[in-house]
């Protein structure tokens, strides 16, 4: 093959390659911290797809299951999983728009989960966490076995001096071996005026 071609077709095969590899049309969930930008950060909704934004932290296990309805989030954790902090475990963290946009205000925190698996979670919990300190503590509910909303309020502390990120960890009650549930959607949204 001729200097004229062989140079042109290799430049071409690998910028070919390189874009292969970009995948640039392939399907890429969201990930990250849940914002409000392009929606109410005073209202914000995690599912679907955007249950991917879900953090493993460092105990219990994360699965994102493809159902007919659309994506649900497994959250398997076992007794030996012992944490205080949210972020230790499967959480969502809320980037700095919605804690501004909710800081000094009574939230609601509505999760809609269902016991799910071989070894099924008949308790699951759910703790707001502003800072250290600052928290809802851990609120415990009990599941079915169908998908049901689970709610309690919080209002948020100030924001003080530095922007930084909410957190909602969640996790199944485990008194033994190991529990697993299922949740379908998180919604946070504020309920009331500023420091009211």
């Amino acid at each position: 093959m001729r200097d004229q071609f062989f140079f042109p077709l290799t430049v071409a095969v690998g910028v070919g390659m390189f874009l292969l590899a970009l995948q640039p049309f392939a399907d890429r969930p969201p990930t990250g911290p849940v914002s409000g930008g392009g929606r109410n950060a005073q209202d914000i909704t995690v599912s679907g797809t955007e249950l991917h934004r879900f953090l493993p932290g460092d105990a219990g296990g994360l699965d994102i299951v493809d159902t007919p309805e659309g994506d649900i989030l497994r959250i398997t954790r076992l007794a030996t999983q012992v944490y205080d902090n949210p972020r230790s475990g499967p959480h969502l963290v809320l980037a700095a728009d919605v804690e501004f946009a909710m800081q000094e205000r009574p939230i609601e925190v509505v999760i809609e989960a269902r016991s799910a698996g071989e070894f099924a979670a008949s308790q699951f919990q759910a703790d707001f966490l502003a800072r250290p300190g600052e928290e809802s503590g851990w609120q415990t509910f009990d599941l079915t076995s169908e998908f049901k909303p689970y709610a309690f309020t919080y209002t948020t502390p100030t924001r003080g001096d530095v922007e930084g990120y909410d957190y909602l960890g969640v996790r199944p009650v485990t008194p033994d071996k190991r529990r697993t549930f299922e949740v379908r959607s998180v919604r946070i949204h504020v309920v009331g005026e500023r420091g009211g």
